[in-house]
């Protein structure tokens, strides 16, 4: 690994740890980054003081950038200290002090599923956002790009049916299975094979990932106690959001630096290193309470029964399918709002992405001490933070305001993943689990690609901002629509004892 990438990490590191010397360490890493080109290698232009000259006249925009997320960073970390909430926050933490983290601390194989997902993760977040950005740049299409996307989406249209396997194998030996799977299918990828290939071998590992979420969402009331499942989920969303966190950046630098194949290659290896991990948690065979004779394609039809008959089940997929119809579109417009709209580099782009995760985990954590809040309220209050900050990033004038209103989209789609998640572990059966929770990769999946067709189109014939304003529209139909049952929902849950 170069040697800037282990300065760049300290300082977001030095950053995160002591905010309220944000620019201090910034300039400190920046300084040091500076003199490692100087003294011992070159600046991509030439070396010396020309070649840095000509870096820094290449590159301004990026670092105008991260100087104002830096100080809205350090802004709102002072507002947030000086309000108070950090005196009262511990009340409202579970158990003690240590909160959510706690159930790390007394759940050793819950902690192994933890740091396999926190790793796998970061990972495909770096892949994704580095076979992205190679599209963009080989391809220079929305099309192309929404075709990358809806290939990893397409084989989530199976979820109900390779949700069923979690119901049929035993849970940590399918995932150990998937995990090797996907390592090898991006080995593959990382020789960046012609397009064709490239959307196939990308469509085989989202089969996979298809197989193995439902089997993670039924492995973890095994691994904790019914009362730990609120916090248990949420540390599971923090996990899944390092892919929007830490897999943006990682990504984007690494592709700036050494290509999208070293990205994808990094990711291989992040898979084999959680099926070390997963092989830590204990063996989970499926229920004996299941009709053996009925075929997985019968199964997935029972699934969908079940969850369409319950009214709270019933709402969330469809409000999710109809969210994500519109709210993904961003997954496609918003590198070329950063990219060619707003000027902004690759690196700028993985920034925008690690902020929406920054909101993700901000949310996670926020919920993980125990809220009081129903997960249908939750939930219809993750629509109208996605809906909202979608609505913001048309109108953002700058990469630094993307940045900021990204954070609320985040919010939002963090709150999602728990809000959903533990509505079906509260509402649904273990023999059902599986294929309940397929179905809702499934509703996404049928969103995002019904996203990434109208994206693409949109930012080929409009513009990226005409794209997410229609997104943030259909996102604020979606949450007029669930409200009136969510809302019920919330109130009942409320008045129950």
């Amino acid at each position: 690994m170069p040697a800037e990438f282990l300065i760049f990490g300290l300082t977001l590191a030095g950053v995160a740890l002591f905010h309220r010397h944000a620019l201090p360490i910034a300039a400190t890493g920046l300084a040091a980054v500076i003199a490692f080109e100087w003294l011992f290698t070159q600046f991509p232009p030439g070396a010396g003081a020309a070649g840095l000259a000509a870096h820094v006249g290449h590159e301004w925009v990026t670092l105008l950038n991260l100087l104002l997320l830096l100080n809205g960073f350090a802004l709102v970390a002072r507002h947030f200290e000086e309000s108070g909430v950090p005196a009262v926050l511990p009340r409202w933490l579970p158990d003690d002090w240590t909160g959510a983290f706690a159930l790390l601390g007394r759940r050793p194989q819950f902690r192994a599923l933890w740091f396999a997902l926190a790793l796998s993760y970061s990972g495909s977040g770096a892949a994704v956002v580095a076979l992205t950005l190679y599209v963009q740049q080989t391809r220079g299409t929305g099309t192309a790009v929404a075709a990358l996307l809806i290939a990893e989406g397409v084989p989530r249209l199976f979820g109900p049916v390779l949700g069923g396997l979690a119901e049929r194998h035993d849970l940590r030996r399918l995932m150990i299975g998937a995990d090797l799977g996907q390592a090898a299918l991006f080995a593959g990828i990382a020789l960046l094979p012609p397009f064709p290939v490239l959307l196939a071998l990308t469509a085989a590992t989202s089969a996979l990932q298809t197989v193995y979420s439902p089997a993670r969402t039924t492995v973890v009331p095994a691994l904790v106690d019914e009362d730990e499942l609120l916090v248990a989920n949420a540390l599971t969303g923090t996990a899944s959001n390092l892919f929007i966190v830490v897999g943006p950046v990682v990504g984007a630098v690494l592709f700036a630096a050494a290509g999208a194949g070293t990205a994808i290659a990094v990711n291989a290896a992040t898979f084999v290193a959680s099926a070390l991990l997963t092989a830590l948690i204990p063996s989970v065979p499926p229920e004996e309470h299941r009709d053996e004779e009925e075929s997985l394609w019968a199964g997935a039809r029972t699934g969908f029964r079940y969850a369409m008959g319950d009214p709270l089940t019933r709402t969330v997929m469809l409000t999710l399918f109809l969210m994500f119809s519109f709210i993904a579109i961003d997954n496609v417009a918003v590198v070329f709002l950063v990219r060619e709209t707003l000027d902004g580099s690759a690196t700028a782009y993985g920034l925008v992405s690690a902020c929406f995760g920054i909101g993700m985990i901000a949310a996670s954590l926020t919920i993980a001490r125990g809220s009081a809040v129903a997960p249908a309220l939750l939930l219809l209050i993750s629509v109208g933070l996605s809906t909202t900050g979608t609505l913001l990033t048309a109108v953002a004038p700058a990469i630094a305001v993307v940045g900021a209103v990204q954070m609320v989209s985040g919010a939002g789609n963090g709150l999602e993943i728990v809000a959903s998640e533990t509505i079906l572990h509260q509402r649904v059966p273990r023999h059902m689990l599986g294929r309940v929770a397929g179905l809702l990769t499934t509703a996404t999946a049928c969103g995002i690609a019904v996203a990434m067709a109208l994206g693409g189109f949109l930012v080929d014939v409009a513009s990226p901002r005409f794209a997410m304003l229609v997104a943030g529209c259909g996102g604020l139909a979606g949450l007029l629509l669930a409200a009136p049952v969510l809302l019920r929902e919330g109130r009942r849950e409320a008045t129950d004892p």
